[in-house]
Order: C-alpha cells, then structure tokens, then sequence
C-alpha cells in the first residue's frame, strides 16, 4: 500500500486485516484479496468512527469486579453495544454507516464481540453500495 500512496498509514492496512484475521493470526496467514479490499474500503471510510466503536466496545467488555478488570471473552450484549454506538452517533459528528445497517450486524444474536461486529460491517452490500467506490462482492 505505500506504494500507492507513501503517507497513508500502516495502522489502517492492519485494522483492515485484522477485520478478516483474528489478532494473533495477522503474521502468519493468508486471506484473500478480496475480503481484504473489502475491509479496507470500510476500515479507510470509517476510521474514526471504528476506532470509537472499539473503544465503547473495550468499556463495555470490561466490567470491574472488586477493583479487577477481567475481559468478558463471549462479547457483550448486542442491544447495550447498539444502545452505546447510538449514544456515540448522537454526540458526534462521525463519517458512519447507515444505524439501520448497524442494528441489522448487531441485531444477529444477543452477544456480539468486536471482531464479529467488524466483520458484518465489511460484508455488508448494503454499506459497499452506500460507499459506492467497488462493485459488489459477486462480481469481482
């Protein structure tokens, strides 16, 4: 990617793989460049807003227990994780995806985790034809 565009940052090329990677399997895997085109594309448009979801989402995902902080490794509860994205929308101004788009990603199951709710965001047709910069997923 530098060498399209020399300033752009690395952190967004490994936000955007980490969409379709887990974490720890980000130096040792292959994927494929369509899923990560894909994920670059929402992770390049809605940077800043992403990186607030994560942090609401690390707020909400460790509760205090006695003065200790213990991830909870299932997610956190869909509604309460909306309910905070709403709340962040209301109180900034963020470039985001459509909330009725959000709402059907997190509306699957009751827990969502971070990187499931990143994944629904990615693959989403509704939100590529809304970015309108890449065909739709079935014909490239």
């Amino acid at each position: 990617m530098q060498l399209l565009c020399h300033d752009l940052p690395f952190n967004i090329v490994q936000s955007a793989a980490r969409i379709i990677l887990m974490d720890d399997a980000i130096s040792d895997c292959l994927m494929a460049f369509q899923d990560f085109l894909y994920a670059f594309q929402v992770q390049f448009i809605y940077n800043e807003f992403l990186n607030a979801c994560r942090e609401l989402y690390l707020s909400l995902s460790v509760p205090e227990k006695n003065g200790n902080a213990t991830p909870r490794l299932e997610g956190v509860e869909s509604t309460v994780f909306l309910d905070g994205i709403t709340d962040l929308l209301a109180k900034n101004n963020y470039h985001h995806p459509s909330v009725r788009v959000i709402h059907r990603v997190l509306g699957k199951s009751q827990k969502a985790s971070f990187y499931t709710y990143l994944l629904g965001i990615a693959n989403s047709d509704t939100i590529n034809v809304s970015i309108g910069v890449l065909p739709k997923k079935d014909s490239v």
